[in-house]
C-alpha cells in the first residue's frame, strides 16, 4: 500500500510540474512553486526527487511511457500489420497532441539553449526504433524492401514531424485519423515505387547497421566503416612497411569499403580484400575485429549470398 501511495505521489508531482513547465518553461519554474501547487513542503518534494534535473528526467520518461504502452498494446493485437501501423500512428499523434503545450514549451527552451545533445536514455531509443522499423517493413512488404529501411525511416520521421507541426499550428486543418490514414497510404505509394524501380539505396545497409549500433548504449563495438577508417590511418602512418605494401593495403581497403556500401555486397570480393590485408602487419588487430563482424551481417541486411 505504501509503495502504491508513493507511486501516486510521484505521478502527482510529475503532472503538476508538467503543467507549470508548459506555462512557464522548466528553467523559469522553481521546486518551491511545484511543491506549493502540489500542497506539500519543499523538503517533502526533495524526498521524492533529489534534484530538479531528476524530476525533469522523470517527466520525459513518464511521457515516453505514456505513449509507448498503448503503442505496445496495439503491437500485440491480432490486427494485420498495416492496420497495426496505422493505429499506432494515430495513437502517437493523439498523445503528442494531448501533450502539445508541454512539448512546445520544451522545444522553445531547447532552441534557446542552442539545442544541446539529447539525453542518454532518449538516444538509446533510436537503435531499437530502427530495428523495429526494419522488422515492420519486412513484415508488411517482404525482404525486398529491407535495403530501403534507412530512406523510409527518415522519410517517415520527417513526415511525422511535419504532421505534428500541422496539429500544433493548424488545429482544425486535418483530423488525426485522416493524418494516420494518409501517412500509411503515402508509405504504400513510396514502397511500390522503390520495389518497381529498384534504385540504389541512398543509405547503404551497412550505414544503417552503424546507426543502430552507435545508438545502442549496450555496445562499444566499432562498426566496419569505423574499423576501415582506422586501418587507413594506421597504414598511412606505418613506418615498418614498404611503400608498395602500404599502397596495396590502402587500395584493398578502398575496394572493401566501396563493396560493403553496395546494396548487395559480393562476398567473394570482400573475402578477397580481407585476404589481401593479411600481410599488413600494422592493421592486424583491426583486421581480426573486421573479420569477426562481417560474417555476422545477415543476408537480409547486407545482401550476402
Amino acid at each position: 500500500m505504501s509503495a502504491n501511495k508513493n507511486a501516486m505521489k510521484k505521478e502527482q508531482i510529475i503532472k503538476t510540474a508538467m503543467q507549470l513547465f508548459a506555462v512557464k518553461g522548466s528553467s523559469s519554474t522553481s521546486m518551491q512553486e511545484i511543491a506549493e501547487l502540489c500542497g506539500i513542503s519543499k523538503g517533502s518534494l526533495y524526498l521524492v526527487f533529489k534534484s530538479k534535473e531528476e524530476l525533469e528526467r522523470s517527466i520525459y520518461i513518464y511521457c515516453f511511457r505514456m505513449i509507448h504502452d498503448p503503442l505496445q498494446q496495439e503491437e500485440e493485437s491480432s490486427r494485420p500489420p498495416r492496420a497495426k501501423l496505422r493505429n499506432q500512428i494515430e495513437i502517437l499523434l493523439h498523445h503528442v497532441y494531448e501533450l502539445r503545450e508541454f512539448f512546445q514549451r520544451q522545444i522553445q527552451e531547447l532552441a534557446g539553449k542552442g539545442m544541446p545533445d539529447a539525453p542518454e536514455w532518449l538516444r538509446k531509443i533510436n537503435g531499437p526504433l530502427l530495428n523495429w522499423s526494419r522488422d515492420k517493413l519486412e513484415i508488411m512488404y517482404g525482404k525486398e524492401i529491407i535495403p530501403y529501411t534507412g530512406e523510409l525511416f527518415l522519410l517517415g520521421h520527417g513526415i511525422l514531424h511535419s504532421y505534428i507541426w500541422v496539429l500544433f499550428n493548424h488545429e482544425s486543418a486535418v483530423s488525426i485519423p485522416r493524418l494516420a490514414d494518409h501517412l500509411v497510404d503515402l508509405l504504400d505509394i513510396v514502397v511500390a515505387g522503390l520495389l518497381a524501380g529498384h534504385p540504389v539505396p541512398l543509405i547503404a545497409p551497412i550505414v544503417l547497421d552503424s546507426w543502430i549500433e552507435n545508438h545502442d548504449g549496450s555496445s562499444l563495438q566499432r562498426n566496419p566503416l569505423q574499423l576501415i577508417k582506422e586501418m587507413k590511418e594506421l597504414l598511412n602512418s606505418a613506418k615498418d612497411m614498404d611503400l608498395q605494401s602500404i599502397d596495396d593495403g590502402l587500395e584493398s581497403l578502398a575496394i572493401l569499403e566501396g563493396e560493403i556500401l553496395m546494396p548487395h555486397p559480393r562476398k567473394a570480393i570482400i573475402q578477397g580484400m580481407l585476404g589481401n590485408l593479411q600481410g599488413c602487419s600494422a592493421v592486424q588487430q583491426q583486421l581480426e575485429d573486421l573479420q569477426k563482424q562481417i560474417p555476422l551481417q545477415s543476408p537480409g541486411i547486407c545482401g550476402f549470398h
